[in-house]
């Protein structure tokens, strides 16, 4: 009858086990045998006793931790480059990034200084603006829609994660109430449940995940609970998208919590997200609007007198402007009410420009002088780019003021070739990083499976086996039973 028990309790674990191949986080059963007087339910003591003692989940806690902390990791570097890989790819597309636009404007520039009475170069000077804010246009709205998708995403990764936290505590009680007198442990199905959310949760919002002594466990996110046991918080976005919050004491009603802001996170889908809509398009974002206000303010000053400049007065003749609703900016002088930028010299002039847009008195990116509104306004009427359109008269732009707008295509280069190398080196970083995350996210899987993966190999050969030792214990029974008849039949 022990054969039968342990065959019995080895085909149980067995076929949970090849049933368990497409459960996602199942752990591999094995029934745990014990022997002479160490059964627990043996009756004889001096001879041959077996017994089926209990079953083990097949599991590493070490493991399961380093596991958890990586997907985590993964999830957060597989997001960065998910969503970046589209801004990614245009902006290194010379067929359409940015820097190459602006090259082919500074050359029409130059080629008109060398005969600025030609109306063919005037018009080259047209046409490649319109290129250059066609690109600054598309660039924007990549931007805007990128930023607008990872709110989104957000969004929705805070509503899968608030269906999950409360899971987790309803699966922590479950484990509570099984390890309560009577029961000597939970079963391995709920601890399985509880580590597959645990790593739900990892890939969502990231943190730190501990099992507690009594195979409950708690979430923490920059040091704070998601899940302590049988209680759930939640987390709420921030109305500024900049932040989340947690949402502590909700045990004592949906009204009575206590809302605690978390200054960041660094791993998870949801640290990605924050870090896409809220670093990397800010970024991109104000190196686009450093390089429009640069060109509103260099190309529009070719055709001003000084005393124009000086004056802060509207222009005779503009390239680039900006589109605010119904009105239409192309001055930027210190006399401005938005308070200006200053000469663009050099590289160091960009530099400040883009430091002042970061500054809370900005005014300029505020008043929408920015990328996104910016516009070609030079004239489709080639003969616009003289005195006297009607007759073509002297040249607005001349050959000497032609020529310091070329001289300055160097600093334009050099900002927009940090834009592209700045993005591009950012998203190449994140690549790199998920190769590597994903690298160690399938050693460590590895390792996992090597101690709680099933194998239908080793599986089939433990049926087998079985198979044959309850085949025999059954063919015991039979003897003995036969044996005990026939003595019978003698005494009879």
């Amino acid at each position: 009858m022990a054969g039968l028990n342990i065959a019995q309790a080895g085909i149980l674990t067995t076929s949970q086990n090849v049933a368990g191949t497409s459960i996602e986080g199942y752990s591999r059963r094995s029934a745990n045998v014990t022997m002479d007087s160490l059964a627990p339910n043996s009756l004889m003591h001096n001879g041959s006793s077996f017994a089926v003692e209990g079953f083990t989940r097949q599991y590493s806690s070490l493991l399961n931790g380093q596991l958890l902390n990586q997907q985590a990791k993964s999830s957060y570097s597989e997001t960065l480059v998910q969503y970046t890989r589209t801004i990614d790819s245009l902006v290194a597309d010379k067929s359409t990034g940015l820097n190459t636009a602006i090259g082919n404007f500074f050359n029409a520039v130059g080629a008109y200084a060398a005969d600025p009475t030609n109306k063919a170069m005037a018009g080259a000077i047209t046409g490649t603006a319109n290129a250059v804010a066609q690109r600054m246009s598309g660039m924007s709205t990549l931007t805007t829609q990128l930023q607008s998708d990872a709110r989104k995403g957000l969004v929705d990764t805070v509503a899968q994660a608030n269906t999950l936290l409360p899971a987790l505590a309803s699966i922590n009680q479950k484990i509570v109430n099984a390890t309560s007198p009577g029961n000597t442990a939970p079963s391995a199905d709920l601890l399985d449940e509880r580590d597959r959310l645990l790593s739900q949760l990892q890939r969502l919002v990231g943190g730190q995940s501990l099992i507690n002594s009594d195979g409950t466990a708690t979430q923490l996110v920059a040091g704070m609970p998601l899940v302590e046991r049988a209680i759930a918080n939640k987390i709420t976005i921030n109305s500024d998208f900049e932040h989340v919050a947690l949402t502590f004491n909700l045990q004592n009603g949906p009204d009575r919590g206590v809302l605690t802001t978390v200054q960041n996170l660094d791993s998870g889908q949801a640290g990605a997200l924050l870090k896409i809509a809220n670093e990397f398009v800010p970024s991109i974002n104000r190196q686009l609007d450093t390089i429009a206000l640069g060109l509103v303010k260099v190309a529009n000053s070719a055709a001003r007198t000084p005393a124009a400049i000086a004056a802060g007065t509207g222009t005779s003749l503009a390239i680039f402007g900006f589109k605010v609703g119904s009105s239409t900016y192309s001055s930027l002088a210190a006399t401005d009410p938005t308070g200006g930028i200053p000469e663009i010299t050099s590289d160091a002039s960009m530099t400040a420009i883009y430091d002042s847009l970061a500054s809370p008195a900005n005014l300029l990116t505020a008043s929408g002088l920015k990328a996104s509104n910016f516009i070609s306004i030079a004239p489709s009427n080639f003969l616009q780019y003289f005195t006297g359109a009607a007759d073509g008269g002297d040249p607005l732009i001349t050959s000497d003021k032609a020529n310091t707008l070329q001289q300055l295509s160097t600093v334009f280069a050099s900002s927009a070739s940090n834009f592209v190398n700045d993005v591009g080196v950012q998203v190449a970083t994140w690549k790199s990083n998920q190769k590597a995350d994903s690298v160690v996210l399938t050693t460590l899987k590895s390792q996992r499976d090597s101690i709680s993966g099933v194998s239908l190999d080793e599986e089939a050969a433990n049926l087998l086996k079985y198979q044959q030792m309850y085949t025999a214990s059954t063919k015991v029974l039979q003897a003995g039973n036969q044996m005990f008849n026939t003595l019978l039949s003698i005494m009879n």
